[in-house]
């Protein structure tokens, strides 16, 4: 289903609604008016709206109907080549028996169950069994961006965890996907939550590419407190780029070599301790990073937050990047504040870092931006805000985005559409 068929559905679900008295629809619509310059300084001036909606009680109170897609037109110049296109992000029937944690989806759908993260158009369920175990599956055809045709693609997979409330749980995942019959991703992996006593706490994750017979990646991190007013939160991560993204399926997770090393690998330790006093925490961070072709760096500093009751907040952060090559070698600076007036809440936000050395001419990158909203209506708000950047691949950038959101409900009978 491409998303110019969107009209078609929300005319069949309006219709079946008057049918079906007891049928609920509520959703979101977000419209996005965006400008921005390419940089060749082509400006553009792309439309873009996002509507996710839901419909209960289709016929039963246990089947629903989920539908999230985006569409583009660009009112000036053409954006990625074309003047526009859109996309169904998903769409899925979903089934939930009265009791028991349990739940069917058929259709195109997000699936996330530890390593097995992907977008399908396809089935899956998961439900609950006796002595902690969870069991979790899916199957269908892969949806693939910016790569290939559909033939011969499949995938399947799957998560089984056991665990004890408020103490563990610990899941097992397996993902296996084909593009045209031939094995595409062959990944396998681990979680873990696990709450020894109430002030600790340790969550992480191991995934393994069975095409490369490497790991992909590991995270895990471990919370001690709050003691009062401190907490300690350690932080380990290990991640091999050529094996975590072996299989990529969009630009945006392909290499530009010129910018990073695939064969990279990096691994990462760090801790951070805050104190919380009330509305104002207080924290320091270091992390250490070593990479196997970059060399090792380390990034340490503090930062100040400050949360009040009447909707006020503000925020400063200092940090330095100390490392070998010139692109790990600056400080950064960030200072943002909000506040809200009534219907009105406006944010200031204003970053930069400042190299050691010049990166392509550049010592000193920053970008500044002011946004502000209105809320219309319990359910429409207005919001416009502009961005102002300069860094070493980027001359200047100024973007501007106005925003207008609108939640809907129609509800039984014709008094409850809104």
């Amino acid at each position: 289903m491409r998303i110019h068929r969107l009209a078609t559905l929300m005319f069949f679900l309006l219709s079946f609604s008057s049918v079906a008295s007891a049928l609920e629809l509520s959703g979101q619509s977000n419209t996005y008016l965006q400008s921005r310059e390419t940089t060749d300084s082509t400006k553009l001036l792309p439309l873009y709206e996002y509507l996710n909606f839901k419909a209960e009680n289709l016929g039963s109170q246990n089947i629903s109907f989920h539908f999230g897609g985006w569409y583009r037109y660009d009112l000036k110049n053409e954006s990625f080549g074309t003047k526009s296109t859109g996309d169904l992000q998903y769409a899925y029937l979903s089934y939930k028996p009265e009791k028991g944690n349990a739940v069917l989806n058929l259709g195109r759908l997000f699936v996330n169950e530890g390593v097995a993260s992907e977008q399908v158009d396809g089935v899956f369920g998961r439900t609950d069994l006796l002595g902690g175990f969870t069991v979790a599956a899916f199957g269908g055809s892969p949806v693939e961006t910016d790569f290939d045709s559909r033939t011969g693609d499949s995938a399947y997979g799957g998560r089984i965890s056991q665990g004890l409330a408020e103490w563990y749980r610990i899941g097992f995942s397996y993902l296996r996907e084909k593009n045209g019959s031939e094995d595409f991703r062959k990944e396998e992996g681990l979680d873990l939550w696990f709450r020894p006593a109430n002030k600790v706490e340790l969550l992480g994750s191991s995934f393994y590419n069975a095409l490369t017979s490497d790991w992909m990646k590991h995270t895990y991190f471990l919370t001690l407190g709050p003691f009062s007013i401190l907490s300690l939160r350690t932080e380990f991560t290990e991640i091999s780029y050529k094996d975590y993204f072996t299989s990529a399926t969009t630009t945006a997770f392909k290499f530009d070599p010129t910018i990073i090393d695939p064969n990279e690998k990096l691994s990462s330790i760090g801790e951070e301790v805050s104190f919380n006093f009330g509305k104002t925490i207080l924290s320091a961070d270091y992390k250490k990073y070593s990479y196997d072709i970059a060399g090792d760096a380390n990034y340490y500093g503090g930062k100040i937050t400050f949360a009040g009751a009447q909707n006020i907040g503000a925020g400063l952060s200092v940090h330095r990047m100390d490392g070998q090559t010139d692109t790990l070698k600056y400080y950064e600076y960030r200072l943002y504040g909000y506040k809200k007036f009534a219907k009105t809440d406006i944010t200031v936000d204003l970053f930069t870092v400042s190299y050691d050395e010049e990166i392509n001419g550049i010592k000193n990158a920053y970008s500044a931006s002011l946004a502000g909203g209105y809320a219309l209506s319990a359910r429409a708000r207005l919001a416009a805000d502009v961005e102002y950047a300069k860094d070493p691949f980027f001359d200047k950038d100024v973007r501007g985005l106005v925003k207008f959101v609108y939640n809907f409900e129609i509800e039984p009978g014709a008094k409850g559409r809104k």
